[in-house]
């Protein structure tokens, strides 16, 4: 069996489909035939064999295989430009999703699928799926993911307001300090500043204040950035984990320095060291 799968994974590689195809076939075990298949059906999807991909996709036996294959499928098509094609397999990508027995598997794969969805662009289907997420944790990971897919792409307004959706206080944190760097990095300093005062933990709050003051020196705002470090470096001091307030300390003091800030990084690093040594 070792050396049947290293030949249909070297078939893979060469593109020969047909043969591949008829080669996991003949593989006895079921969970096994279906994880080829899945691979299969993205290698096809990722040289443009969308039709045979689909062919494939549709044999795979377990759902959380298909599922997976459809959503490669997906995200190769929306790359091409197929974008309604793309959308009719994310579809069917959800569809295979819903089938897991396992509420737990089936959470993941629906988040699997809704933060594919939202990173092809299709933002609103992505915040349908991610509602359809039974727990509450993937939930959150899923709408994370769909808002950093739209501060990415700009839609920084979009993204505030799926952020705020978010129920796990950490993660709907780390997804504003996503936003909020993000919007330094197009420009928007002020607007960036007031989403990072807003982050409720100091560790995601003083990170993406740091990240907005490196921003802030890339576009020559050197005065302005040390001011920004500084806040960072205040407020890095309240984490409440020594261990975290330490490494995040360093990484402000490694940011201040790439920027020239020497006298802010010595201070950083000093706090940093002390704060390790406790």
């Amino acid at each position: 069996m070792n050396r049947e799968l290293s030949d249909i994974i070297a078939m893979v590689k060469a593109g020969q489909f047909d043969l591949v195809f008829q080669a996991a076939q003949e593989i006895e075990d079921a969970w096994l035939r279906s994880h080829v298949l899945r691979d299969i059906a993205k290698a096809m999807a990722e040289a443009g064999q969308f039709d045979l991909a689909l062919q494939v996709a549709q044999r795979i036996e377990y759902a959380w295989d298909r599922s997976e294959a459809f959503t490669e499928v997906a995200i190769a098509m929306a790359k091409a430009g197929q974008t309604e094609e793309a959308n009719q397999v994310f579809q069917l990508a959800l569809q295979a999703a819903q089938e897991i027995e396992d509420a737990w598997s089936r959470s993941l794969a629906l988040e699997r699928v809704a933060v594919a969805m939202a990173e092809a662009g299709q933002f609103d289907l992505a915040i349908q799926t991610a509602q359809k997420i039974e727990d509450a944790k993937d939930r959150s990971r899923a709408l994370w993911g769909i808002a950093e897919a739209m501060a990415e792409a700009g839609q920084f307004d979009l993204a505030l307001q799926v952020a705020q959706k978010i129920e796990n206080a950490g993660v709907r944190s780390s997804a504003l300090a996503v936003i909020a760097v993000a919007m330094a990095e197009a420009g928007q300093f002020d607007r960036a500043l007031q989403i990072a005062q807003k982050i409720e933990d100091a560790w995601h709050r003083s990170w993406a204040l740091k990240d907005i003051a490196e921003a802030m020196a890339k576009a020559g705002q050197k005065e302005r950035a040390n001011q920004v470090f500084q806040l960072a470096l205040q407020t890095a001091q309240k984490i409440e984990v020594a261990r975290v307030r330490s490494f995040v300390l360093m990484e402000i003091a490694r940011a201040m320095a790439k920027a020239g800030q020497m006298e802010g990084a010595n201070q950083a690093f000093q706090l940093a060291l002390q704060t390790a040594q406790r």
